[in-house]
């Protein structure tokens, strides 16, 4: 099947892609590996044992698949341990306590198995990334590891200070050695004391750490991968712009090289539409994840806001939501940039290319380009959540009106004799 007509079928989705069709659309070489682009972002799931890492030695597999079930023992418990709380507990900012945190080990845990679990696709799709790295403006991708460690270490600064949130309050005299509680509400039938105290504490901050180290992780590699998608309709619409320019120079007549110029155009437009498509098809359960623990988390956070005392627990829940909102926020902003890079392409489709005045070689893959841009992909949750400043607009309001609600339902508990 010729690429073309390969293309046509992959826009319209009658097709799978497979690895002739790749290879066809991949004839560029390769000037930068995956290490190069995502080095930063695949650190950082290493850390978490999120992206095996066995290339090294035996010992380092050993490691990694030994850190894997830590953190998953680790996560699972302080899940079940969240969902038995709020399950158990009668009062409702007591809940909050709980359910705020169980969304999140909840998420972060299904990331970690998920990206795990997926590590040939996750890698097959970085590799093809990779292989449109050379395709992007120059100078497009030197902030991203600046960014990536920028937004890792804010979220892991955030969660910290919420693990030592107990330890604060009783150096700062807000609470006795007696009153204090463990980083997180879990369901404490016994009241652990002394030693005892000391292990859960550890296992629950440890929890904390590595929940956010998760989600920090994977949006590090995800802003990456949607930021290079970008990058490279920048350059397809650049482009096409000089294209405009040439015919507009050169007269009305287009000439042979015209279209092959068009046709490297339409390669590279193959090239991130595929690209676009296995990012979605990843990572469709985890933005449904993060938009579930997004609303939930914060409607119950907020609650526990307004009912905080004392100066660190402010601290902790002002410093919490604020960055829940901003992961969130991200999220949308990449999404929507993606959006609008694909409607500049269909203008400048229609306003720089002389299709009009080309041959028929040339019409046909002027028709192919723009069958690919009159639908935009968009990154969604299977069409639930589109990652869009609409939606995030509809999930704030989402996120105030359960917390209104929630503020209510207290308020009339507390009037109740």
């Amino acid at each position: 099947m010729p690429v073309s007509q390969s293309l046509w079928n992959m826009i319209e989705g009658k097709m799978e892609i497979t690895e002739e069709f790749e290879q066809k659309v991949t004839e560029t070489p390769v000037e930068r590996t995956a290490e190069d682009v995502f080095s930063t972002q695949i650190k950082a799931l290493q850390i978490v044992a999120m992206w095996p890492n066995f290339k090294q030695n035996s010992n380092m597999e050993l490691f990694t698949r030994a850190l894997l079930k830590i953190n998953t023992f680790v996560l699972a418990y302080c899940t079940l341990a969240l969902f038995v709380k709020g399950l158990l507990t009668q009062d409702l900012v007591d809940r909050s306590e709980a359910m705020d945190i169980f969304t999140l080990t909840t998420s972060a845990l299904y990331k970690m198995i998920f990206f795990y679990t997926h590590h040939k696709e996750m890698d097959d799709m970085v590799n093809w990334g990779a292989a449109l790295a050379h395709q992007v403006p120059p100078k497009w991708m030197q902030y991203t590891t600046f960014f990536s460690c920028f937004h890792n270490f804010m979220g892991i600064f955030s969660i910290t200070f919420w693990g030592l949130c107990p330890i604060f309050k009783w150096i700062f005299g807000e609470t006795d050695l007696d009153g204090m509680t463990l980083p997180i509400n879990v369901y404490d039938p016994i009241g652990v004391t002394g030693a005892m105290y000391s292990v859960f504490y550890i296992v629950c901050d440890y929890g904390l750490l590595s929940a956010v180290q998760i989600y920090m992780a994977s949006d590090a590699y995800l802003f990456t991968a949607i930021h290079l998608a970008i990058g490279g309709f920048e350059t397809l619409n650049n482009k096409l712009r000089k294209m405009g320019q040439i015919n507009f120079n050169k007269g009305p007549t287009v000439n042979d090289s015209m279209n092959e110029y068009l046709k490297d155009c339409v390669k590279l437009h193959t090239h991130i539409l595929i690209y676009i498509r296995k990012i979605d098809r990843l990572f469709r359960s985890m933005i449904m994840a993060d938009v579930l623990h997004a609303i939930i988390s914060l409607s119950f956070a907020m609650l526990q806001a307004s009912e905080s005392k004392g100066i660190f627990e402010n601290m902790k829940m002002a410093m919490f939501v604020s960055y829940c909102i901003v992961h969130q926020y991200l999220n949308n902003y990449f999404g929507q940039n993606l959006i609008d890079q694909q409607e500049i392409l269909n203008k400048e489709l229609l306003i720089s290319v002389p299709w009009n005045d080309g041959s028929k070689e040339m019409k046909k893959s002027y028709q192919i380009m723009m069958a690919g841009c009159l639908k935009s992909v968009r990154l969604s949750a299977w069409s639930v959540y589109t990652l869009q400043y609409a939606t995030f607009l509809e999930f704030v309001k989402s996120m105030i009106s359960y917390s209104m609600v929630l503020r209510q339902v207290q308020d009339q508990t507390v009037k109740q004799p």
